[in-house]
């Protein structure tokens, strides 16, 4: 088995995300430092920081809404506050799947499951999200069109919504991908301030009722919508 699948399945997140630990030199296979290219034989002991780590008998999947203020992080050099604050100690192990910058708020999914994590953010599978957005000035039909047709927000860079709707005072934006801070740099790239972001749904899976920094466990339907959508993306 390659190393960076072995590592997603010990919870440590999607099999891109682990390949940093690697890469870092962080990561040894029977005392020995080990490559991207290296695979991991039955009986291997494997080290991460000098700590054993191995394959998960059962995962975890919890569904979190994120408060504004909080960061994606497991720590912070400064001292800020982050999602794992809110968490009880047995759930400190999970990672998070799905991003959210320090200001925004709502859904967030948590789990051990790297190669879950990956069905769902990969570029490749497209996966649903929606997002309820406030933004200081109303939204003209010219905004809307270059939201669904693609803005530039840096040179090179082309980002676009799927869906752009009315909801009360604010909007709903949906979009098929995870860029960092994408729907902010979009709105910024047409002269828009964003008063507040929060992510409502996810493959299909909606944050609902639940309070903010709270969570609960992902149902069984959930999870096979999560699956469904990986899988139907307009890309397959």
């Amino acid at each position: 088995m390659r190393l960076n699948r072995y590592l997603a399945l010990c919870g440590l997140g999607s099999r891109r995300a682990v390949e940093s630990l690697i890469t870092t030199d962080r990561v040894s296979i029977n005392g020995t430092v080990a490559g991207l290219a290296t695979e991991v034989k039955d009986n291997d002991q494997v080290e991460v920081d000098g700590k054993r780590v191995q394959p998960e008998e059962k995962h975890e999947y919890l569904l979190f809404n994120k408060p504004a203020g909080y960061l994606c992080s497991r720590g912070d050099p400064h001292g800020r506050p982050t999602v794992y604050d809110l968490l009880p100690l047995e759930f400190r192990r999970l990672h998070y799947v799905g991003r959210l910058d320090k200001d925004s708020r709502g859904l967030l999914f948590f789990t051990s499951d790297g190669e879950w994590t990956a069905l769902l953010t990969h570029p490749r599978h497209e996966v649903l999200r929606v997002y309820a957005v406030h933004t200081r000035y109303e939204l003209s039909r010219e905004d809307v069109r270059d939201l669904l047709d693609g803005v530039e927000v840096e040179p090179g860079t082309v980002f676009k919504c799927v869906a752009v709707e009315p909801d009360g005072d604010g909007y709903l934006l949906s979009l098929r991908e995870g860029k960092k801070r994408e729907i902010r740099r979009l709105l910024q790239a047409l002269g828009h301030h964003v008063e507040d972001l929060q992510r409502i749904a996810f493959g299909g899976v909606h944050l609902g009722s639940l309070p903010e920094g709270k969570f609960r466990p992902v149902s069984a339907e959930e999870m096979k919508r999560l699956y469904q959508a990986s899988v139907q993306s307009p890309m397959k």
